[in-house]
């Protein structure tokens, strides 16, 4: 399964990593709010933040070389969901750039990437346009085209998230991609989809059936868009042009 392909280290290990990610945050949203300060104890931290982001793993390891993934959380606020995606896939080779426009929670992701010893977690700040083009329009080639899986969690509208990462994805007609290799979205939402979105949707699955809990827990549920149909989504939705 995903866990014993993580790491060669016991459940009860794993867990306890999560759990001291989980008292960083707690001890970083005391200071700014990285995630909601209403009701935020370890607990809620751990079952609303933690928990939701661990049961992506199964999504993005669904590729021809895990170990070698490189992903890119766009809109990550408090680190969720790459930070904890990347505490468990740190000792596989795969790498996570998480990006933000908030400067101050960038420097406590970094923090408590550090705090826990990720050598695999880089940062970003600002706005995601400015990864891929730079002033001149020229693109910029270490980011553009580059990642295997871009993940998002309530950041804005879709339409106009695509806008935003359609250009990081890899994607098989620009070379940067191999047969089965070309990239894809995984993002977090609830409530209604517009029809441009849902006729494109590969994959959705509810967290809940993720997380093994009740049905009704939560509203939430995991979209998986391959690069093409990021692209036009973007494209038809006039986003990809602002």
């Amino acid at each position: 399964n995903e866990i014993e392909f993580v790491e060669n280290e016991s459940i009860d290990t794993i867990h306890d990593s999560l759990l001291r990610l989980t008292e960083q945050v707690l001890s970083w949203n005391a200071r700014l709010n990285l995630v909601s300060r209403k009701d935020c104890t370890a607990s809620v931290i751990y079952h609303r933040h933690v928990l939701p982001s661990v049961a992506l793993l199964p999504l993005i390891l669904n590729t021809k070389n895990p170990e070698r993934l490189n992903v890119v959380d766009v809109g990550t606020g408090g680190g969720f969901p790459g930070l904890p995606l990347a505490l468990l896939l740190q000792k596989r080779g795969a790498q996570f750039t998480l990006v933000d426009s908030v400067q101050k929670k960038l420097i406590a992701v970094s923090e408590m990437a550090a705090e826990l010893d990720m050598t695999n977690v880089r940062v970003h700040w600002g706005r995601v346009e400015e990864m891929y083009m730079d002033d001149a329009g020229k693109k910029i080639r270490e980011h553009y085209g580059r990642y295997d899986v871009c993940l998002g969690r309530s950041v804005t509208a879709l339409p106009r998230f695509c806008g935003w990462v359609s250009d990081l994805l890899k994607k098989k007609k620009n070379g940067g991609a191999e047969e089965g290799e070309e990239g894809r979205l995984v993002y977090i939402i609830g409530g209604e989809l517009d029809d441009l979105v849902e006729s494109r949707i590969v994959q959705d699955i509810p967290l809940d059936q993720l997380l093994s809990r009740p049905e009704g827990t939560s509203d939430k549920r995991a979209l998986i868009f391959n690069a093409v149909d990021v692209e036009e989504i973007a494209t038809e939705s006039g986003e990809k042009d602002r």
